[in-house]
């Protein structure tokens, strides 16, 4: 009986090895055993270079492609495989600065203003009973080419002939004045009067051609007829020559065509002098158009005036004095 039971156990023990045994087999077939951490991969990727180039005249640009790099970390875990991918991109742009181009400074253009009509040229004329020394400028308007009006200036030439003149009156005598082509001749004619011992300027005549020659905007055979009439111009003493330096304005009116037009005539460095004698030399005493004509009344009547203000001032004085000591006399 207890062999039997002993038996029992051996087959039992044998069983129960054998089992334990297989199972040890599979669970080492079956077994998953950890794989070893990989090593970090890193993948740089380097793209080809592209490069543009613009070329002009004056500027160049250079443009590189951006540059992409790509890191890919494998992470082991304990339990399972899991893995991590960490995609870092980088882009960097590198532009070029453009080259400095150097413009060349435009050249300054110089723009001349308009130059100033010359000013006349003084002259000298004697017609024996006239000496005239002057310089004149003529500003006067004319009728354009499309029917507007315009100011010219002209000036009375300083080589001007002397043409007609009267001498042999003792009353009115005259000087005229010539210059242009023989067939345009222009002429100014000057008439002294002589009253009461005094020599005036009376009247100025005017006779002017306006040619394309000197203005080319200016109507085609336009003749002008200009005429100054005064009672004081160059008013002077008999046997005295006028003198004035200034400029001074002679008005100038025109009536052709029932269309009355105005200009003046300027003139300058004036020396004149009429009704000389026959054996006169040169101009006489000079009587200045800017000396003092002032009457002596004026300076008299002024030198009253202060006069009668002093003896009043001296009579008041006088009796206020008295009146001071008269009543001293009484208090006392």
């Amino acid at each position: 009986m207890f062999a039997h039971k002993l038996v029992l156990l051996g087959t039992t023990l044998l069983l129960l090895s054998s089992a334990v045994h297989s199972q040890s087999s599979i669970s080492l077939k079956d077994a998953h055993f950890e794989e070893a951490p990989k090593t970090v991969e890193t993948t740089s990727e380097k793209p080809l270079t592209s490069s543009s180039s613009t070329s002009t005249s004056t500027t160049t640009t250079t443009t590189a492609a951006p540059t992409t790099s790509t890191t890919t970390t494998v992470k082991p875990s304990s339990s399972s495989t899991s893995t991590t991918t960490t995609t870092s991109t980088s882009t960097s742009t590198s532009t070029e600065p453009p080259k400095k181009t150097t413009t060349p400074a435009p050249v300054p253009t110089t723009t001349h203003a308009p130059q100033p009509y010359p000013g006349p040229k003084v002259g000298t004329w004697n017609a024996s009973c006239i000496l005239l020394t002057m310089a004149a400028q003529l500003n006067f308007t004319y009728e354009t080419k499309d029917g507007k009006m315009a100011h010219g200036l002209y000036n009375i030439p300083a080589n001007a002939s002397i043409g007609d003149h009267v001498c042999d009156s003792q009353t009115i005598q005259t000087i005229q004045l010539s210059w242009g082509p023989t067939t345009s001749v222009q002429s100014m004619l000057m008439q002294f009067d002589n009253k009461n011992a005094t020599t005036v300027l009376s009247t100025i005549q005017i006779h002017l051609s306006v040619l394309s020659e000197d203005f080319p905007d200016s109507k085609e055979n336009q003749t002008l007829q200009l005429i100054h009439r005064g009672s004081d111009e160059f008013k002077t003493p008999e046997k005295m020559s006028y003198h004035c330096t200034r400029p001074q304005m002679l008005n100038l009116t025109e009536t052709v065509d029932l269309k009355p037009e105005i200009g003046w005539l300027s003139v300058s460095n004036v020396q004149v002098e009429a009704f000389r004698g026959a054996d006169a030399k040169g101009f006489s005493a000079v009587h200045d158009c800017d000396s003092s004509e002032t009457s002596d009344v004026v300076p008299i009547a002024v030198g009253i005036a202060l006069a009668a203000l002093i003896l009043v001032v001296l009579i008041s004085y006088l009796c206020a004095r008295r009146r001071s000591t008269t009543r001293g006399y009484v208090s006392f």
